[in-house]
């Protein structure tokens, strides 16, 4: 770049951007020592706050919400309900931001407090066959707390993630992550990551209600219209029998939430590789959206789930899904 203007406007952004990411860190910082001084029954009310003033400020993010929302369910709730329900997201997403700040008060006795459990008997024999686990969720609940709390239980994951765009918030976040002894992997290269931890017997947890821009999508109906989904879970299920296990969070009016661990969601093998790709990440999502449909104000819905479409929609076309793993 020989344009000494150009060489000045670019330090700047890049100045400005250090900055905003130091400010975003020290008021993360100063809201985790505030939450030290929290009462944990207070949390979801907090959080309810936090998360409307998120919806206030929020903007074309909320629209995004409503019109996802509207688009959904808006034949089933209507107008008004929709509008309801996307404020009863976002007050959870301020429960869910609150809650993780408050991990480090949590240890391995408050997973019996902080949740209520059915189904452990499937996640624990899943871990006993010794194939590897891949238990895979949505933005559903707090999936945060599920996976911490999993740690504690001694059934340890590699959890898949989207780093930050703030690598200070990124390695803050995967502090809080780690505390219960699970492992971060970012999902660019994290095959062979994901292969060792099967080896080993560890789980890998993987959530699978993002839209998928990288061209490695599958397309899966999701709410009466396809949904790019990613194919890793369904790859690595069918390359190394590992046994996929669904698990949701369900908020509870006492403050705790109900983790539901479903039994295994098992591959069908027809020897066309990629229909039983396809296949198994349309099961899996459409458990995904049995539990939003039946909770709805628990998912996030100012997500933009299906701004990627497919080609006869004119998008552009998706490539072979092994790519998904390269």
């Amino acid at each position: 770049m020989n344009d000494p203007a150009a060489r000045g406007r670019l330090a700047s952004v890049r100045l400005a951007t250090r900055l905003r990411f130091r400010l975003e860190d020290c008021a993360t910082a100063v809201l985790e020592q505030a939450c030290r001084l929290v009462p944990r029954r207070a949390t979801p009310a907090l959080g309810a706050v936090v998360g409307t003033g998120a919806w206030l400020l929020a903007g074309r993010r909320r629209q995004i919400a409503l019109d996802n929302a509207r688009r959904a369910l808006g034949g089933e709730l209507g107008p008004g309900p929709c509008g309801s329900l996307v404020r009863r997201a976002y007050r959870q997403f301020g429960r869910i931001l609150l809650e993780g700040l408050m991990f480090p008060r949590y240890s391995a006795r408050d997973a019996g407090t902080l949740l209520r459990y059915t189904g452990l008997e499937h996640i624990r024999s899943a871990y006993e066959s010794g194939r590897g686990v891949l238990l895979f969720s949505g933005h559903y609940g707090n999936w945060e707390l599920v996976a911490l709390m999993q740690g504690y239980l001694g059934m340890p994951l590699t959890m898949i993630t989207r780093p930050l765009d703030n690598p200070l918030l990124e390695r803050r976040l995967a502090r809080l992550r780690g505390l219960s002894g699970n492992e971060i992997q970012h999902k660019k290269h994290a095959l062979r990551p994901m292969l060792a931890a099967l080896s080993a017997g560890r789980g890998v947890a993987i959530v699978i209600d993002q839209n998928v821009r990288d061209g490695s999508a599958v397309f899966v109906d999701f709410f009466g219209r396809k949904a790019a989904t990613t194919p890793a879970l369904a790859l690595l299920a069918l390359r190394t029998g590992a046994a996929v296990m669904p698990v949701f969070a369900i908020p509870e009016g006492s403050g705790r939430y109900r983790v539901e661990y479903l039994p295994e969601v098992v591959p069908v093998r027809t020897g066309d590789r990629q229909a039983d790709v396809l296949d198994l990440t349309q099961r899996c999502t459409q458990v995904i959206e049995r539990y939003v449909r039946a909770h709805h104000g628990a998912w996030l819905w100012m997500h933009d789930r299906w701004k990627t479409r497919p080609p006869d929609e004119g998008g552009k076309k998706a490539p072979q899904a092994k790519e998904a793993l390269a």
